[in-house]
């Protein structure tokens, strides 16, 4: 017979993604038998996160608990606020960071887990001590576990007629380095 499985908050293993954004395994793949991952993104003003990409075998969803948090659905980029929810497909463009002056956090998603903490894992370990990753380093750390970046229109949705990250100036990785998820 199976039984419930309780995790609190503060035991939940984190990894420290530069010096502006801790990732908490809420839910990992051994505790929800590969069936989904919940993990818990705290980003500090000005994080880095993930340039638009996709996953070939997951489906990733973010559920935005505070501040807010720049998605990309795809097509463009979006401000989304506390309550505000993105469900991204296999094969879909997407991405994310924290452009305000608050801290945003959310939780994030993986359906199924494909051990998806093992990502954040090497994402931290990439960038610990002010480590400044390859290029290569990280494709081969994204191409490991199912992420693959795209060029993706870099459209503002809240603001049409204005574009995010096509000068380099509006987009950048912050303290954090690096794509996240």
């Amino acid at each position: 017979m199976s039984h419930a499985m309780f995790r609190a908050y503060a035991d939940a293993v984190k990894a420290e993604i530069g010096t502006a954004t801790t990732t908490r395994f809420i839910a990992l793949a051994e505790t929800t038998d590969g069936r989904f991952g919940l993990f818990h993104h705290s980003m500090l003003p000005g994080a880095g996160g993930a340039d638009p990409h996709y996953h070939s075998r997951i489906s990733e969803s973010f559920y935005v608990l505070t501040g807010e948090v720049r998605l990309h659905d795809g097509t463009g980029w979006r401000t989304a606020r506390a309550g505000d929810f993105l469900h991204v497909p296999e094969n879909a463009v997407h991405g994310f960071r924290n452009e305000s002056d608050s801290l945003a956090e959310m939780l994030i998603i993986f359906t199924p887990a494909e051990h998806r903490e093992g990502y954040f894992e090497g994402l931290a370990a990439l960038l610990a001590d002010g480590n400044r990753p390859s290029r290569e380093e990280m494709v081969a750390l994204m191409e490991k576990y199912d992420q693959f970046e795209v060029d993706a229109p870099d459209t503002d949705h809240d603001h049409p007629h204005r574009h995010t990250h096509g000068d380099g100036h509006h987009h950048h990785h912050g303290p954090a380095g690096a794509p996240a998820a």
